[in-house]
């Protein structure tokens, strides 16, 4: 039963990130992928909001597996991530590669501070 519980949540964080990416990427019309900062950033902050409210709450460890494991890993992503970096460098674009390490590893470390500080202000108290 756990792999169904990662694989629902697996398949709505893919969808989801499909869609952020395109529109976001869509929006700004920018050679820099936006779509996959944002979808990053989000998942970071996520990550760090649930795991410390699961945490907290002792919530059963299948709603970790929908969430954590299936949600957020479709939803993230970190390979995409890792694949955009190394095309810029292959492309010779190492002003994006280095703004692309610079932002993802910096903020994303820094929204799942966030996300950690954002459940101790709104669900521990």
């Amino acid at each position: 039963m756990n792999y169904i519980y990662v694989i629902i949540g697996g398949g709505i964080g893919a969808l989801l990130r499909y869609f952020f990416t395109q529109h976001i990427n869509g929006f700004f019309n920018s050679r820099f992928t936006l779509g996959t900062f944002f979808v990053n950033c989000i998942g970071s902050l996520l990550i760090g909001f649930l795991m410390s409210m699961f945490t907290f709450f002792s919530i059963d460890n299948k709603w970790k597996l929908l969430v954590i494991t299936g949600f957020l890993g479709g939803y993230t992503t970190f390979s995409a991530y890792s694949y955009e970096t190394v095309k810029y460098f292959i492309d010779g674009n190492i002003k994006y590669a280095v703004i692309n390490i610079m932002m993802h590893n910096i903020l994303c470390l820094a929204f799942v501070l966030l996300g950690i500080w954002l459940n101790k202000i709104i669900v521990v108290k």
